[in-house]
């Protein structure tokens, strides 16, 4: 009872326990009080793909706020594979696990997700998913805003008379790169516009696809004036290609990205891009936990805006 502060204690004899651990060196076993309770004081970050930057400052944030209310983080990479993402949650209740997070772009299936759901449910375990809604589910949901944020970040390089503008950014299989992609299509057509094949490059978020996507599409003769980007690294990638083409950035080919990573605004010329909140995201998550463990609703789904960061690169 000294230990847990759960109920009070004779001050006498709260001392004395003190005194005992502090002589014996006691650390209370975790793992047991998780056992007892029926569950731990672990929450699981499952996470798409921690090579990403995104992931990474976004891990950061949720260890340092769920660690506020007593809570440790355990990361799965789950390397954008449906058979890691099944097992991890199958293994949740065997694991004593508190809650379950998961932080992907990828598509899920909402028959699969909603029956890990109901399972997690009847063993006590919360399940919060990150990025994407999935509050038709009945799962809360903490999401940055996308497909608006890309229809500002297209319709200000239209401003700029900007009217070839590539998309470069993983479409296929992504929910979130679809609401990107969408959003960039919804300002080209409130322009009277429309988006055409060759200046679509659907590609992975890597560095090198945004270089290699870039350098492919001017060997074929593509031409363009601007790109979107579907994040700051593929960003990155194209401008390195157009500058080892010989064009300006933003002179011949205005660059925009997506997720306001810390390096973006230190590159050479700086990037103009669409800022991402991890810290808002992890408290949008430590007040979900706590709302669960006093037994309040969870709001079922918090949206969190973008903002455009305007730099030199558009």
């Amino acid at each position: 009872r000294v230990m847990s502060g759960a109920r009070r204690v004779a001050p006498e004899t709260a001392e004395a326990v003190k005194a005992a651990v502090r002589r014996l060196g006691f650390v209370p076993n975790r793992m047991a009080q998780g056992l007892r309770l029926g569950h731990g004081k672990t929450v699981a970050l499952l996470v798409a793909d921690i090579e990403q930057t995104v992931y990474s400052a976004l891990t950061r944030h949720i260890q340092e706020a769920l660690a506020d209310l007593g809570l440790d983080v355990m990361l799965h990479h789950l390397g954008h594979s449906v058979v890691r993402l099944m097992a991890a949650l199958d293994s949740a209740p065997a694991m004593r696990l508190s809650g379950v997070v998961l932080a992907s772009s990828d598509m899920i299936d909402d028959e699969m997700l909603k029956a890990r759901h109901a399972m997690l449910a009847s063993h006590g375990i919360a399940l919060i998913v990150v990025g994407q809604r999935k509050d038709h589910l009945g799962i809360p949901s903490i999401v940055h805003e996308e497909r608006q944020a890309a229809m500002r970040a297209v319709s200000h390089l239209l401003d700029q008379g900007r009217r070839r503008i590539a998309y470069v950014g993983r479409i296929a299989g992504s929910a979130t790169g679809t609401r990107r992609f969408n959003g960039y299509c919804d300002a080209l057509v409130a322009r009277g516009l429309s988006p055409t094949e060759d200046l679509v490059w659907d590609v992975v978020y890597r560095y090198t696809a945004g270089r290699d996507a870039v350098l492919a599409a001017i060997r074929d003769g593509v031409i363009f004036d601007a790109i979107q980007a579907g994040s700051d690294e593929m960003a990155l990638g194209a401008m390195s290609a157009l500058h080892q083409q010989g064009l300006d950035v933003p002179k011949d080919v205005a660059v925009i990205g997506f997720g306001g990573v810390e390096w973006s605004g230190y590159v050479n010329p700086a990037l103009t891009t669409l800022s991402n909140d991890a810290k808002a995201v992890a408290q949008g998550l430590r007040d979900a936990f706590l709302s669960i463990r006093e037994r309040e609703g969870v709001r079922p789904l918090t949206t969190i805006e973008r903002h455009l960061l305007l730099r030199q690169s558009a």
